[in-house]
């Protein structure tokens, strides 16, 4: 017979893992974004905290963000232009099935609101953009521009 053995911290742990990985998405947003910082360290701890990965590249007159949102719907999901240069990116992932923690051997996949703030190479406008949503990979189309502008991107 296999014991496994229960933490009584674990709950605790998980919130500071969370409260952590939220600073340091806020203060990422207030950072200059330098093509090295965004190369060399390859942000992992918004996968470890239950977030979601984005890459974003700029292409002709345009900025193409993509991010991938495993197990969430595309009505769930909210894109808002927060500054020229900051895109914040937002989603609620919903368990169907509720289940109690001790019926798991092994739970690793998150449920509940993730957000990311992602700082844009270059200022771009919500005028034009263009968002789809196709399995569970969104997909940003920003013009880039620079005049201020700032509001929700609706998915097509």
């Amino acid at each position: 017979m296999a014991l496994i053995r229960r933490d009584p911290l674990n709950l605790f742990r998980n919130e500071l893992d969370s409260m952590f990985a939220e600073m340091e998405n806020r203060f990422q947003s207030f950072l200059p974004t330098f093509p090295a910082y965004s190369q060399s360290g390859r942000e992992l701890a918004p996968v470890f905290s239950g977030g979601f990965t984005v890459d974003v590249k700029q292409q002709d007159d345009q900025i193409i963000a993509k991010a991938d949102l495993p197990g969430c719907n595309k009505e769930n999901v909210k894109i808002r232009l927060i500054r020229p240069n900051l895109l914040q990116i937002s989603c609620e992932r919903i368990d169907e099935k509720e289940q109690e923690e001790k019926d798991y051997f092994i739970r690793e996949r998150f449920y509940g609101s993730v957000c990311r703030s992602v700082p844009l190479p270059a200022d771009v406008a919500e005028e034009g953009a263009q968002a789809s949503f196709n399995n569970g990979v969104l997909e940003i189309k920003l013009k880039m521009t620079g005049k201020e502008s700032g509001g929700d991107i609706p998915i097509l």
